[in-house]
C-alpha cells in the first residue's frame, strides 16, 4: 500500500535543489575568502554582492518569468534602454534622479507589459516573442542616441553607488537588491496572486480549468521582469558613471544562469525566489576566484558553462528522485 510523504519530507524533496545551490555558493564562498587576499573580511564580502547587485536584481524578475513558464530573452535591451532613458531624463542633475529612474521604470514596464501580451494572447513563444521585442527595443535606443549615450548620470546616483548603509559595512545598493527581493517574495509566498501565480506556472490548463485566469498572471510576470530590469540599468549606470548602449549585453543569459542554478526549472512552477540569491552568488564567486587566478576570459566562460550543466543534471536528478519518493 503506498504511503504519502510527511509534510515535512515533501518540504525538504522541494528543498534539495536549493540547499544543493547554497551549498555550492557557501563551497565558492570558502574557496574565495582563501584564494582572495583579504577574501575573508565581511566587508570586502559584501562590497562584491553590492557592485553585482544589478544583476541580483535582474535575475529575480527573470525567476519570476521563469516560474510562470516562460522566458525574458529582453532583460539585457531592457537594462541598456534603462540606462539611456534614466541618463536622458536625470540630463546629469541631481534634482531630476527622481524623473529619470520612474521614466526608466515606466519604460521597462511597457516592454514586459508588450512581451506579456505577446505570450499570452497572441501566443507566441516566449523565447521568439521576448528575443523579437528585445531586438526592437535596441534598435529603437541606438536610432535615438546615434550610437552615443544622451543625457548624463546624476552626481547623487553615482555617489549612491559607494555609499553605506549608515557608516556600515553594508553598501546601499545590496540593501535595494534585498528590498526588491522581499516585496517580490512577499508576492509570491504571502498572497492569493502569488498562490494562483504558482498553480498557473505549474499546470497552466488545470489552473484555467479552476478558474484562474493564466494569461493575467504571465502578462504580470513579465510586466514584473520589466521593471527589475529597469532597476538593474538604473543600478548598472550609476556604477558606471555613464550611459551605455551595450553595458549590459551579457546579462540576460547571466539570469537564465543563475536562476537555473538556483533551483528554478523551465518548465514552470518549479523553483524558489531564493534560489536567485544563490545562483547569482555562485556566478559571482566563481568569477571573482577565475580573476584573481588571471584565468583568461575564454577559459572563464568554459568554466561557467561546465557549472551551469553540472547544476542542470543535479538539479534534475533530484527531481525525479523528488518525484519518485512522493508517492511512498
Amino acid at each position: 500500500m503506498e504511503r504519502r510523504a510527511s509534510p515535512l519530507r515533501a518540504r525538504l524533496l522541494r528543498s534539495r535543489e536549493l540547499l544543493v545551490s547554497y551549498g555550492l555558493a557557501l563551497a565558492l564562498l570558502i574557496a574565495f575568502a582563501i584564494a582572495t587576499p583579504g577574501g575573508y573580511e565581511p566587508d570586502r564580502i559584501l562590497t562584491i554582492l553590492g557592485q553585482n547587485a544589478q544583476l541580483g536584481i535582474a535575475a529575480i524578475g527573470q525567476t519570476v518569468v521563469l516560474l510562470s513558464g516562460g522566458l525574458d530573452l529582453s532583460i539585457g535591451p531592457v537594462m541598456n534602454m534603462a540606462s539611456v532613458v534614466s541618463s536622458a531624463g536625470m540630463r546629469g542633475q541631481d534634482g531630476n534622479i527622481a524623473q529619470g529612474v520612474a521614466l526608466a521604470i515606466a519604460c521597462g514596464a511597457g516592454v514586459g507589459l508588450v512581451n506579456g501580451l505577446l505570450v499570452s494572447r497572441a501566443k507566441i513563444p516566449p523565447l521568439l516573442a521576448t528575443l523579437a521585442v528585445g531586438t526592437i527595443v535596441q534598435g529603437g535606443y541606438y536610432v535615438y542616441t546615434e550610437g552615443q549615450p544622451k543625457g548624463g548620470v546624476a552626481p547623487g546616483l553615482q555617489s549612491a553607488a559607494d555609499a553605506r548603509v549608515f557608516d556600515t559595512i553594508v553598501p546601499w545598493w545590496l540593501v535595494l537588491w534585498i528590498a526588491v527581493w522581499v516585496v517580490v517574495a512577499f508576492l509570491l509566498y504571502r498572497t492569493t496572486w502569488g498562490r494562483r501565480f504558482y498553480a498557473a506556472g505549474a499546470s497552466p490548463r488545470a489552473a484555467w480549468l479552476s478558474g484562474v485566469a493564466v494569461s493575467r498572471y504571465v502578462v504580470g510576470a513579465y510586466v514584473l521582469s520589466g521593471i527589475c530590469a529597469a532597476i538593474a540599468g538604473v543600478a548598472l549606470t550609476a556604477y558606471t558613471g555613464s550611459p551605455s548602449v551595450s553595458g549590459a549585453d551579457s546579462y540576460t543569459l547571466q539570469t537564465v544562469a543563475a536562476a537555473v542554478i538556483g533551483g528554478v526549472a523551465f518548465s514552470g512552477g518549479i523553483g524558489r525566489l531564493a534560489g536567485a540569491f544563490a545562483g547569482v552568488s555562485v556566478l559571482v564567486f566563481l568569477s571573482t576566484i577565475l580573476d584573481t587566478l588571471n584565468v583568461d576570459s575564454a577559459a572563464q566562460y568554459i568554466v561557467q558553462g561546465a557549472v551551469l550543466i553540472g547544476m542542470m543534471v543535479v538539479n534534475r536528478r533530484l527531481a525525479g528522485r523528488g518525484s519518485g519518493s512522493a508517492g511512498r
